[in-house]
């Protein structure tokens, strides 16, 4: 499997349960993910998980982590300054065909949106 560039043998990767159970045992939040983050980039040279900052309509946003079994969101409502973002592990899951269109095409217009609007003030700067 490859994914931005690097590949990946998924023997090596932690799998969706155990990376739920070191997060609920140690705090599920991102200061701990870290930990993870840092076996992968050590392992892979790339972190393999993705902050999803913008609401998928059910919590404040996300981050994306590689796993065994695929591509697990791993959803937050809170942060805080020590913590970071705190996990819902409840609401924890796998992506599926549909959920990650959904989320490329919600990005895809956020980021138009945002582009758009950032032009149209630079515009409106330039022309003062």
């Amino acid at each position: 499997m490859k994914i931005d560039g690097t590949e990946i043998d998924t023997s090596k990767l932690i799998s969706k349960n155990e990376l739920l159970e070191y997060l609920n045992l140690n705090g599920a939040c991102d200061r701990v993910l870290a930990d993870i983050r840092e076996r992968y980039d050590a392992e892979f040279e790339n972190e393999l998980m993705w902050q999803y900052p913008i609401s998928d309509g059910l919590h404040a946003g996300v981050t994306i982590v590689v796993v065994k079994e695929g591509f697990l969101s791993l959803p937050y409502d809170d942060m805080d300054k020590i913590d970071y973002e705190i996990y819902e592990l409840d609401h924890a899951s796998l992506f599926d065909e549909d959920s990650l269109r959904y989320f490329i095409d919600d990005w895809k217009m956020f980021s138009d949106d945002l582009l758009n609007a950032l032009g149209d003030m630079l515009n409106i700067i330039k022309n003062k």
